[in-house]
């Protein structure tokens, strides 16, 4: 094993957004004047995969097959969305973390923007969205088994969960190599919705829940942080803060 070497990858529609694209120089730059750089070293590359929405998880698939087929072995894959803002530093951050804190995948602070069940559809029909932290904890009931997202995250810390996203992933060698081939293939399972149907998890959630069946832990470092791209707004935890302050404010989450 190459240790300390990183692939970054990616998987992309054909177009990055510019927050990406300068975080990525920023990351490569700062890596290429290290004393001991992670990318920059010789058998060092990227993965990339063009996909649409429907091919992400063969997309990550084949990146992961990929890492795992170079000569070199190198240790670590960085996975990373083309519509993410990073830090320079973010890849070492999260090595340090996962080295700290003994983890085989870490994820950084990113957030999804989901439909808000509290606030139904307008009379114009329009939808409103909210943030949500991209940290799960896994739930069963009698009726259903589902991922909910963990709000109430603890700040500025390393903590275990039960699946976070791949929008930025730190995956070490040992854990893509323990959980078998396709590891991002959705996951069916049966009789997880209310009404007894099957539901399918996305594909990040299925990898997590593959790594939970050979014992490898999943965990998010919430200082290492990111910015979400999404047409003119960005989904960061200065806009999820925002947020919670509108909540609070009014209990229906308008703004007084």
């Amino acid at each position: 094993m190459d240790k300390g070497a990183v692939i970054p990858s990616m998987v992309d529609g054909g177009h990055w957004a510019s927050c990406f694209g300068l975080s990525w120089a920023d990351m490569l730059l700062l890596d290429q004047v290290s004393p001991t750089p992670r990318v920059m070293r010789p058998g060092g590359q990227y993965l990339r995969n063009v996909a649409g929405t429907m091919g992400v998880a063969s997309a990550r698939n084949e990146i992961v097959a990929n890492f795992l087929n170079l000569p070199h072995q190198p240790e670590w894959l960085f996975m990373v969305d083309t519509d993410m803002g990073f830090t320079a530093d973010t890849l070492e951050r999260l090595i340090q973390s996962a080295e700290t804190n003994g983890a085989a995948v870490v994820g950084a602070l990113c957030f999804a923007q989901k439909s808000d069940p509290r606030q139904p559809e307008t009379n114009l029909h329009a939808r409103r969205l909210r943030l949500v932290p991209t940290l799960y904890r896994f739930v069963e009931t009698q009726d259903e088994k589902g991922f909910l997202s963990i709000e109430n995250y603890q700040r500025d810390s390393f903590q275990w969960v039960d699946a976070t996203g791949a929008a930025c992933l730190l995956m070490h060698r040992t854990a893509l190599e323990a959980v078998g081939p396709d590891p991002f293939r959705p996951l069916r399972v049966q009789g997880a919705n209310p009404d007894g149907s099957p539901r399918e998890f996305s594909e990040d959630l299925s990898f997590c829940s593959r790594l939970a069946d050979v014992d490898i832990p999943v965990a998010v470092d919430t200082s290492v942080k990111t910015t979400h791209a999404k047409g003119g707004i960005f989904l960061d935890e200065e806009t999820y803060v925002a947020q919670l302050a509108v909540r609070k404010a009014s209990p229906l989450g308008v703004a007084a």
